[in-house]
Formats: C-alpha cells, structure tokens, sequence
C-alpha cells in the first residue's frame, strides 16, 4: 500500500513539474469572425494558445462565393504582420505586401488580371518610396516613378524618356 501511494506522488510530482516549465504553444484551430448573410464566412483566424494567452497568428478574407479575397499572418496585436497577399475573384493573384505590425512597410507587388505584373514598389512607414515600376498589361515596361520622402518629390520617367536618354 504504501509503495502505491509513493508511487503515484511520483507520478504527481512528475506532472505538475512538467507544467511549470515555459508552457508550449498548442493550436487552437480556425475560427470565424465575420460571416455574411447567406451564411459564407467573410473573416477566418487561425488561433493559438501561448503561454497561456489566446492569439490570433493568420487571417482569410473570403468573397461573399466562398473564394479567397485575402490572407495573411498577424502580429501579437492582431494586426498585419509580414506578407499578406489578395486576389482577383477567380483566385488570379492580385497584389502582395508586406505589413510590420498594421502599417504597410517593404516591398509591394501589383500584378495585372491576366497575371502579368502591373507594378513593384516599396513602403516606408505606409508611404511610397524609392523606384516604382509600372508595366502594361502584356508585362511590358512602361514607366517608373521615383518618390523621395525626405524632399517631399515625386519624378516619373516614361518609357520614352528612357529610350531618348539611353542614346545619349
């Protein structure tokens, strides 16, 4: 009898030595936020349990069909966090960005609907900055501007521009 009851505060100690350690990260699964009204969720999250608190780590937007319109991970704070990505309605592609914690920050692509890119830029604290690239539907070059925070400026060259300086 006594060996049993030694045993199992073995056992005892054991267990609740093991929970006193920095607690794991468990999956909680997905969830949805928002629905629309003919019962389609319009806002998806994938939640997490860490060191105790209930976190959402990623975000799906759908369209009222069921079809993803965006997606993306998040920060602690429940804001975008790293590279989110939309698409068209025929789950074409449409943008990706990269977000630090809400705020739009790195680089962006836009592409065209038949898939070609349409522009590439960068943020710096949600604003434009340095070269942007413009291309025409068919994925030709078409111009780029160049936006410059500090000065407050903004220059466009256009493909012309480019041919005209190039043979000088």
């Amino acid at each position: 009898m006594m060996k049993k009851v030694v045993l199992f505060l073995m056992i005892t100690a054991i267990f609740a030595s093991c929970s006193n350690g920095p607690e794991k990260k468990s999956i909680v699964g997905k969830e949805t936020i928002k629905s629309y009204t003919n019962g389609e969720p319009q806002i998806v999250r994938d939640y997490i349990i860490d060191d105790g608190k209930r976190l959402a780590t990623y975000e799906w937007e759908y369209y009222e069909d069921g079809n993803i319109l965006k997606e993306g991970p998040l920060s602690a704070n429940e804001k975008r966090d790293g590279e989110w990505k939309s698409y068209y309605r025929d789950g074409v592609l449409w943008s990706k960005g990269d977000y630090n914690n809400g705020v739009r920050e790195g680089k962006t692509i836009t592409y065209h609907s038949n898939g070609n890119k349409y522009y590439e830029g960068q943020f710096l604290k949600a604003k434009k900055t340095g070269m942007w690239k413009f291309y025409k539907e068919n994925g030709e070059f078409d111009y780029e501007m160049h936006f410059d925070q500090e000065k407050k400026i903004k220059t466009t060259i256009d493909k012309s521009k480019l041919e005209e300086q190039s043979k000088k």
